[in-house]
């Protein structure tokens, strides 16, 4: 056909060539409107696809967009390239870029998980079990278990410059352990003070210090009183005159004096009174006292030394206010002293006081070692652990991954694939170096116990920026019911 018109003449290959551009212009115009009704046609079903687009185009941005460091001791330090913290000098790390949500995944959690509790917008703190609106009319936010809180994703360079160290939660028997410190006491009970009834002044004092050890019955110091004498007279007068009454009264106030029965004995059978009266040791162990010397003068208000026996000591525990509520009469306890190591002293509580020390919060246990062996010292100091009877099982964690602040209790629970968050929980009673966990943890749920607060600083920054960015980016108001708690006629607001 080019052939035949490249031989027509000039006239009609203009015709023909008018002729096939009007039918490449019609077909080119049927293209278009079919174009345009396909378009019409499948537009609302090819939205999808466009998100999906867009979505990719969001994760390409940030997986090869520029890379940001920053430091790991002072995340508001932020560079574009590699370098030197200026406050500590660190390294930078690079910050790992976080994976765009799908779509749909801001408006729910995980499928089919039911959220643990629904939070303020912008005051954390105010929670709901189920879903509500606040006074003005704003939704509150569903929170789930794998995202209760901020999360923190960090690159496992990272996690292993800041020593991040985690372990599970176990449910265990709640071992009820603690360990504290004591010293040794003299058995209080063991005691014998000896005063004078009578005025009088000190002659022949035989223990002149403290720590002396006296035997029972040993001359302790001899005792000139006036008014004792008088009283020995009047006991000599009555056993003369023989009136029964009479030396009953007069023995009854030798006795009341001080002086023993066996004093008015051989006091009759001399038949002389003396004023000058010897005190005796009652019982055998140390001077813990002394409050006179020789010729001092002594009145019945004052005591003039105290004796203990050495036959038994005291331990006295100091039991932390978190533990002391099990412990009680009967809880086994071991001793070991600094000063005879290798040694263990078995012992039980036999008394626990009922007052708790305002200045150290703790609770006084009293232990009674039986044997008092010849290394064992008043005062000196003790390692006492003392061990309970085990309680309910629960779940436990490492004290030491529990984040305990004026308001709550937080752990940093690890998600996975680098990524930690702050969680909220209830902690119950402590066991040596374990807690249990009442509400917010489950067994088998990795914490964190090395390097939790930078990841909860970092956790509680990035929670705070956001409230802020969602303050300063509030959506329009949008139509719906009122809220369920708003006052009456109040417009409802989002």
């Amino acid at each position: 056909m080019m052939w035949q018109l490249s031989k027509a003449p000039p006239t009609m290959r203009g015709i023909a060539v008018a002729h096939w551009l009007a039918v490449f212009a019609v077909l080119a115009a049927s293209a278009f409107a079919g174009c345009s009704r396909e378009s019409a046609t499948t537009g609302p079903a090819s939205a999808p696809v466009a998100a999906a687009a867009d979505e990719k185009a969001a994760q390409h941005a940030l997986e090869h967009g520029e890379p940001t460091y920053r430091c790991p001791m002072h995340p508001d330090v932020v560079r574009d390239e590699p370098g030197e913290c200026p406050i500590c000098g660190m390294d930078l790390v690079r910050v790992e870029p976080e994976h765009a949500p799908a779509a749909g995944a801001a408006a729910g959690g995980p499928a089919g998980e039911k959220p643990l509790y629904y939070r303020h917008p912008h005051d954390p703190n105010r929670t709901s079990p189920e879903p509500r609106q606040d006074e003005m009319g704003m939704d509150y936010i569903p929170v789930y278990a794998t995202a209760a809180g901020p999360e923190v994703r960090i690159s496992p360079a990272v996690v292993n410059n800041i020593g991040v160290r985690t372990e599970a939660a176990v449910v265990a028997a709640q071992e009820r352990r603690a360990t504290t410190v004591g010293f040794v006491a003299f058995d209080e009970r063991g005691m014998r003070q000896v005063q004078p009834r009578a005025e009088g002044w000190i002659e022949g004092l035989a223990v002149r210090a403290v720590g002396e050890t006296v035997r029972a019955g040993q001359l302790l110091f001899t005792l000139y009183s006036p008014m004792l004498e008088s009283a020995q007279q009047e006991y000599l007068d009555a056993q003369r005159i023989g009136n029964r009454d009479l030396i009953e009264a007069s023995r009854e106030r030798l006795r009341a004096l001080g002086l023993e029965a066996a004093a008015a004995e051989r006091l009759a059978r001399s038949g002389r009174a003396s004023g000058r009266v010897p005190f005796h040791a009652p019982i055998s162990g140390v001077v813990t006292e002394l409050a006179v010397r020789e010729g001092a003068m002594v009145s019945p208000s004052m005591l003039a030394l105290t004796i203990t026996e050495l036959g038994s000591l005291w331990v006295i525990a100091e039991v932390p206010e978190s533990q002391a509520a099990w412990v009680k009469a009967g809880t086994a306890a071991e001793i070991r002293l600094p000063s005879l190591p290798g040694e263990t002293f078995a012992g039980r509580v036999e008394y626990v006081y009922p007052e708790l020390s305002m200045e150290t919060r703790t609770l006084r246990a009293r232990i009674v070692l039986g044997e008092a062996g010849t290394g064992l010292r008043p005062n000196m100091l003790a390692n006492v652990t003392l061990v309970g009877e085990a309680g309910e099982p629960a779940v436990m964690i490492p004290r030491s991954a529990l984040i305990r602040s004026g308001r709550e209790d937080r752990v940093v629970v690890a998600l996975g694939e680098g990524r930690f968050a702050p969680r909220r929980v209830t902690a119950g009673a402590e066991s040596g170096d374990r807690v249990a966990i009442r509400e917010g943890l489950a067994a088998g749920e990795q914490v964190v116990v090395a390097g939790q607060f930078l990841l909860d600083s970092e956790a509680n920054l990035r929670a705070g920026l956001g409230r802020l960015d969602a303050e300063g980016t509030t959506p329009p108001a949008t139509s719906g019911a009122p809220a369920a708690d708003a006052p009456a006629g109040h417009e409802q607001r989002h």
